[in-house]
């Protein structure tokens, strides 16, 4: 089967950004991290791309422009003088069925230049394919998946009331949700194990059995849930997280954070599952909007490691504000739309460094950053006057307690600063 991904994104105009190429390979299904301050367009960039994406795979947006142009191509081919292709030419009368049939060519070509010039207008980015032509087939076969998560996502699981059968969609279009119906299909999976069991059925109950192994396996090490068990409670149909002196909630009591999580992950499977993709390797296309929202420093660590293993076929095009996403992954390319930077690979590179290259940004006050600048000045310098050793006695002191929760990169700012006074011990 070909592979499907995206080689490159060339930005025509958005907003104040205009003609500019993220390249990201032709040759391997590679990640995009996009970064910048707000009002820079990460948002804005991915709706773009989510537009483009419907029209390909539901308009046969690629087909149309190339069915255009080798059209336009073959037209130009009839040795036509270049000079006539001008509105005023149509009007005039054709005398001859040579000046007859150049007028019908003309005509022709003005139409599909018009055409031509629609799509270049209506879409504000293009996006190279690689075997771009079989996008359509293989997504209509559900060979290809694609789909797009908005910064304000959260757990939307239907509660099941006893087993029902779902009916899965073959495809589903990039807005469309699957994941809500996550839950009954796996209490579907424990009564069809159930049910094996009673028949004897060894094979079907190892494989439902590894499933189970394998999902909470994963989702638990993702939320750090050490000896954590996934119990089904067979009276209520639900599904309980049972930790060692917790109290009992289920996947619907998670916090924002995790339900963030679990609403990507469930939704992927629910729609790799009328293709009976346990191993979830079909390949495609997801868009994710802030896809640190709602997480701590933790989980923005490993919150793209997770998705890129879990989907080993999938691209995925996300924004984010955090220097713990942007260096999480090394089969990425990562692009300041607010400094039209791009680079391939910042994994090497420590937090320290990143938070530094990002802390201009005007997340912070300028008051705020002011006492930064002048807390670090001041504790590396050596000798200070009274006055001065006082100053970063309060500083210090003001700086401590400001919530942690006020900003993550800012924990690390204050942390690689101490660090410093440190080493000079």
């Amino acid at each position: 089967m070909e592979e499907i991904f995206i080689e490159k994104i060339e930005i025509k105009e958005l907003l104040n950004i205009k003609d500019f190429s993220i390249a990201l390979s032709d040759t391997e299904r590679k990640h995009l991290i996009i970064t910048g301050k707000n009002g820079s367009g990460k948002t804005t960039f991915l709706n773009e791309l989510k537009k483009y994406l419907e029209a390909t795979i539901h308009e046969r947006l690629l087909q149309k422009i190339q069915s255009v142009n080798n059209e336009l191509e073959e037209l130009y081919k009839n040795n036509l003088d270049l000079s006539k292709i001008h509105p005023a030419y149509v009007e005039l009368e054709a005398n001859t069925e040579n000046e007859r049939r150049e007028k019908i060519i003309i005509k022709e070509i003005y139409r599909l230049e018009g055409l031509k010039e629609l799509y270049d207008k209506k879409y504000k980015v293009d996006i190279l394919f690689k075997n771009s032509l079989s996008i359509t087939e293989y997504f209509q076969k559900g060979k290809c998946v694609f789909s797009f998560f908005g910064a304000k996502r959260g757990n939307n699981l239907n509660s099941p009331s006893g087993i029902k059968i779902i009916d899965l969609k073959p495809v589903y279009k990039i807005n469309e949700s699957a994941g809500n119906n996550f839950l009954q299909y796996i209490v579907n999976m424990k009564a069809d194990r159930a049910f094996a069991n009673d028949a004897n059925e060894t094979k079907v109950v190892q494989k439902i059995d590894k499933w189970f192994s394998h999902f909470t396996d994963n989702l638990f090490q993702l939320l750090s849930l050490d000896n954590a068990k996934l119990q089904f409670d067979r009276k209520t149909y639900n599904f309980n997280i049972i930790e060692e002196n917790q109290k009992t909630y289920n996947l619907n009591q998670l916090s924002d954070g995790y339900s963030a999580i679990l609403n990507i992950i469930t939704e992927l499977i629910m729609r790799m599952e009328k293709h009976h993709a346990k191993a979830y390797d079909i390949q495609g296309i997801v868009l994710i909007d802030e896809i640190e929202t709602h997480l701590h420093i933790e989980l923005q660590k490993k919150i793209l490691p997770f998705l890129t293993s879990f989907f080993p076929k999938i691209q995925f095009i996300v924004t984010t504000h955090s220097p713990f996403v942007l260096n999480s992954v090394e089969n990425a390319v990562i692009c300041d739309l607010e400094k039209r930077i791009v680079t391939t690979d910042l994994s090497g590179y420590s937090y320290d460094a990143i938070v530094e290259s990002y802390f201009d940004s005007d997340k912070y006050s300028a008051e705020l950053k002011n006492k930064i600048s002048e807390y670090e000045a001041l504790s590396e310098k050596e000798n200070l006057t009274e006055d001065e050793e006082d100053r970063l006695y309060f500083l210090k002191r003001y700086l401590k307690e400001i919530p942690k929760f006020y900003s993550e990169e800012l924990a690390v700012k204050l942390q690689q600063i101490e660090l410093k006074n440190l080493k000079k011990k």
